[in-house]
């Protein structure tokens, strides 16, 4: 493993435990703290997927597993979030739409293939039709209490 691996795994990891810190923050109520600290999450993981450096072809592939591997979890992080676990409130299809958006953005830019792509759109495509049915039985016990 050289320097540069361990570069940039150490800011993934360090921008997973302050976006960790900065959810403890916000839940105790210190937002301005968590904000500051969710910041410096964003720059970490920013800086840990960014870094460009020319290498040779056998450990671009190693690379190229390694940012697909990435590009994967971060994808299914970001459906889970959104899956009501650990949520009091189920998401609105505007927030879905947004982090879908964002991901697609995200994983624009990283070496997925088609059906992986395609697995993903189907999960946001399953979230968003659990939010209109919740919503949908939601209205039926408004209009059934009137």
């Amino acid at each position: 493993m050289n320097l540069d691996k361990i570069l940039r795994w150490s800011l993934f990891c360090a921008g997973i435990i302050t976006a960790i810190f900065s959810g403890y923050m916000f839940h105790t109520g210190k937002t301005d703290v968590g904000a500051a600290w969710l910041a410096m999450a964003v720059g970490f993981l920013c800086f840990s997927t960014r870094i460009k450096i020319e290498k040779s072809d056998t450990q671009n592939d190693d690379d190229s597993k390694d940012l697909h591997d990435l590009a994967v979890l971060i994808a299914d992080i970001a459906v889970m979030s959104l899956k009501n676990i650990g949520r009091t409130v189920p998401p609105g299809t505007k927030e879905i739409d947004e982090l879908e958006e964002k991901v697609n953005n995200f994983l624009d830019v990283m070496p997925l293939s088609q059906p992986e792509r395609d697995d993903i759109a189907e999960e946001f495509d399953r979230l968003r039709h659990r939010t209109r049915r919740n919503e949908g039985g939601r209205a039926i016990l408004r209009s059934a209490r009137l």
